[in-house]
């Protein structure tokens, strides 16, 4: 795994975004359904926290997001820092300090990456939905609903290849708030935690939306090193 930003965000980055892409699709699901419409570009905040035993880590971002491209830009600040843009299965990860980025391919087409699958609809392969109530967020009220997705098929699609042995997935769940006025999601948490032997490492990333429709340009870099080998399962 690279290093830097990479090796802490990189993993974070590649895996909940596949918690979008994790179950096949088609279930229902149980629980209410989410009245929740799709927005096309917005900034956004982020925390992301990492615990394993004792040890915690954690970065901060701001970035924006363009869901008509599939695209995602943000900046980390906190332990290494560094700069991630995501573009359809591609995602460009340049380390502080380091002078060239470099590139890592996703599989798997449509719901993958970063923010372009928070969306779409990434809430159709919820296996569970349970609803949290209302709540006042970013001065408006919002309604909040928590996402639990087939650990087995997370496993699988957090898996590097076909060949390696499945993860040993404790959590995957998403706790979503949505705008009852604009029905946009306002504030998204990604829960994931994976089990290594007797231990386990937590991650959790709260992204806080905002701007809805704002301009946004986010290409990719045009200095990149050779692509790492492609990431995820099919």
């Amino acid at each position: 795994m690279a290093r830097g930003l990479a090796a802490a965000t990189s993993l974070a980055l590649l895996g909940l975004v596949a918690l979008s892409a994790a179950c096949d699709g088609g279930d229902d699901g149980g629980g209410p359904a989410i009245d929740i419409r799709d927005f096309d570009t917005a900034r956004f905040t982020m925390t992301q926290t990492s615990t394993s035993g004792e040890e915690s880590s954690q970065f901060t971002g701001d970035g924006l997001i363009d869901n008509r491209k599939q695209a995602l830009s943000v900046t980390y600040e906190g332990g290494p820092g560094g700069q991630i843009t995501a573009i359809g299965r591609t995602v460009y990860t340049l380390s502080e300090g380091e002078s060239q980025w470099t590139s890592v391919e996703e599989t798997t087409d449509g719901q993958v990456g970063f923010g372009r699958p928070y969306w779409p609809k990434f809430w159709l392969d919820a296996v569970q939905v349970e609803g949290l109530g209302g709540r006042s967020l970013q001065g408006g009220e919002t309604t909040g609903y928590r996402l639990s997705f087939d650990l087995e098929k997370v496993a699988k699609r957090l898996s590097s290849s076909e060949a390696s042995e499945p993860l040993d997935v404790r959590q995957a769940e998403v706790e979503v708030w949505v705008q009852n006025e604009s029905r946009y999601a306002v504030q998204l948490t990604f829960r994931l935690e994976l089990a290594f032997g007797a231990n386990s490492t937590k991650l959790e990333i709260t992204s806080d939306f905002s701007d809805f429709g704002t301009e946004v340009e986010i290409e990719a870099p045009t200095e990149v090193a050779t692509p790492t080998p492609t990431q995820g399962g099919p």
